[in-house]
């Protein structure tokens, strides 16, 4: 009884069921303070991610929290504003 549960969850995690928030991962390492960009196959996740009403909002006030760091976290706001770029190209029409 307890290892078919076990199996189940272990299936259910494996199958996408608890993947929900892998793009909000994927929006953190894209405005990171780090020194280098993030690739377009994760950029093109977020895209993707536009297209859900819920997602949209996480993004666009993720994004826009960013902007609105202080001067000193300038690369911060180059990687928001890129990833902007990117999504008025790439994602759903109402990022525009």
């Amino acid at each position: 009884m307890i290892n078919s549960l076990y199996n189940a969850a272990t299936n259910m995690k494996q199958g996408g069921f608890f993947k929900g928030s892998e793009f909000k991962a994927v929006l953190n390492e894209a405005t990171s303070n780090e020194n280098w960009n993030i690739s377009n196959s994760k950029l093109q996740v977020l895209a993707d991610h536009t297209y859900n009403w819920e997602d949209y909002n996480v993004i666009m006030k993720h994004l826009w929290g960013k902007v609105q760091c202080k001067p000193k976290e300038w690369r911060r706001i180059f990687k928001a504003l890129n990833c902007m770029d990117y999504l008025c190209k790439n994602g759903a029409p109402r990022v525009v």
